[in-house]
């Protein structure tokens, strides 16, 4: 088969081994999803937030805290809120949303690959690959948003980057759209690919591009204009202005991006690293051929690693999108290696990538709990009648304080690193208080609850008893500590003799 030209595998005959693969990733992905708890991040804010549009029935605009959120786009909660009116506020509702973008995901590379003329054994090897990684496995079993919209953005990249019939630029479009609506970045990297493809022939389709974008914008832009004429002015400083620019320009953890970035790469993805790199270099040798399976994963990865290099934000998860390039390099790698003896290269291939996703992602599968304690916290609380007095945590960033104790909280600190990393969070800032003497009073006067860690509780309990408070754990479970503050009694008079 000649590959100067994208092919057009038999999708009939390519059915059942997708669906094959989709069964057992369906397997792994929901394996234990059921049990565990959420990450103290924003997947607990997410959920809760998931949680209110049902107890309010709140739409277009989410709430955190009963306050608007203005993180991302809605999809990923009216999802959320979804899963949990059919299955109750679970950790498996939580997850599905994820789960089901990730298969989407996974059926869109290999569309992808057999598009693009490889073989069916090479697009299951790209297919593989992507599962076994840490970063697809990990964060498709989280309520977030990037496994989804990257599910969305490569659904909407297949459809603008081959020829069909005259609605596939609008579906393509439509994907966009709602990728863009899941995160407003998510199209980003595919729509750069799609941009940097124009340059080849067997891509150029500039029309249909045009069309997608169109109806993109029109799929997108009613919500914003939704959201804007609520909100105005709040909306758009954190929205675009927040979370486009001022948070591009910042360091949130660490030594910047590219030191988070390459701890996650050598700590998490070490069992693929040796594929991901020969997988870069088959691709690279496609594309100075100009074979459009090699053209096809570079335009991928720079769409989407150009946009991170322009960034100094760097956490994991803004990795997700490179992984349909560099999991298609993979692809493009065992279709060379795998022309002479197909298979051979697939059983080796696969036993490979069977043992790289049981060493990057066993734990996580068996045991996919990644709270630090609060959900076994909160649930004893829970047992002593004692959630309903939760006002908060001290001197910790915990949101699912808010999701397993039922009520929402304040993060009271005296501590300035804690304050200075929060208090300019807009979701964040309206529940940060700096607190002092007077407010640990004040929690004291209504018997109030507040959840710390073991760090700082030396430190609390000293604070509270030189303010006239009498501070009680009455909760520890691993890394949290409940401390109930009371008044102290007032002092017994001295006998008169």
């Amino acid at each position: 088969m000649s590959r100067s030209t994208p092919a057009s595998p038999n999708a009939a005959n390519d059915a059942p081994v997708l669906l094959a693969f989709l069964a057992v990733a369906a397997a792994l992905l929901a394996a234990f999803a059921w049990d565990g708890s959420l990450l103290a991040s924003d997947d607990a804010i997410y959920a809760q937030a998931a949680r209110e549009i049902l107890a309010d029935g709140r739409f277009p605009d989410v709430t955190w805290q009963g306050l608007p959120l203005f993180e991302k786009g809605p999809v990923l909660f009216w999802a959320l809120a979804g899963a949990q009116a059919a299955l109750g506020p679970t950790m498996l509702a939580l997850r599905l949303p994820g789960l089901l973008a990730g298969l989407g995901l996974l059926a869109a590379l290999f569309v992808l690959a057999r598009r693009l003329g490889l073989s069916r054994d090479a697009a299951l090897a790209a297919c593989g690959l992507l599962l076994a990684t840490s970063l697809f496995y990990f964060n498709a079993r989280r309520p977030m948003t990037d496994v989804p919209g990257a599910a969305l953005g490569l659904a909407g990249f297949v459809a603008l980057a081959f020829p069909g019939g005259r609605w596939r630029p609008v579906w393509g479009g439509v994907a966009l759209g709602l990728a863009a609506l899941t995160k407003l970045v998510a199209p980003v990297p595919f729509v750069l690919a799609l941009g940097l493809l124009q340059f080849a022939p067997a891509f150029r389709r500039p029309r249909a591009l045009a069309v997608g974008l169109a109806v993109a914008a029109a799929v997108a832009l009613p919500w914003h204009v939704a959201m804007i004429a609520l909100h105005g002015a709040a909306f758009v400083d954190v929205y675009f202005g927040y979370h486009l620019a001022a948070r591009a320009t910042r360091v949130l953890v660490g030594g910047g991006a590219a030191a988070a970035y390459a701890d996650w790469v050598f700590d998490r993805e070490w069992p693929t690293l040796a594929f991901v790199l020969a997988g870069l270099a088959a691709a690279v040798a496609a594309a100075v051929r100009r074979r459009p399976d090699g053209l096809a994963a570079l335009a991928l990865l720079a769409g989407a690693v150009l946009p991170l290099a322009a960034a100094s934000t760097g956490v994991a998860h803004y990795l997700v999108p490179a992984l349909p390039g560099v999991a298609l390099g993979v692809g493009v790698l065992v279709d060379r290696v795998g022309m002479r003896r197909p298979r051979i290269v697939a059983a080796v291939a696969g036993a490979l990538l069977a043992a790289a996703f049981v060493a990057a992602n066993g734990r996580d599968l068996l045991r996919p709990d990644h709270g630090a304690g609060t959900r076994d916290a909160c649930a004893a609380l829970a047992r002593a009648g004692l959630a309903d007095d939760v006002a908060g945590t001290w001197n910790l960033h915990d949101p699912a304080v808010t999701w397993y104790c039922g009520t929402p909280g304040r993060l009271y600190a005296d501590n300035e690193g804690v304050l200075a990393a929060t208090r300019d969070i807009p979701m964040l800032k309206a529940w940060v208080v700096a607190a002092g003497d007077a407010d640990l009073r004040a929690l004291a006067a209504v018997g109030a609850v507040v959840i710390t860690r073991p760090e700082p509780l030396p430190e609390l309990l000293a604070r509270a008893a030189a303010a006239g408070v009498r501070p009680e754990v009455v909760a520890n479970a691993r890394s949290r500590i409940a401390v109930r503050l009371s008044a102290r009694p007032p002092a017994a008079p001295a006998a008169v003799p």
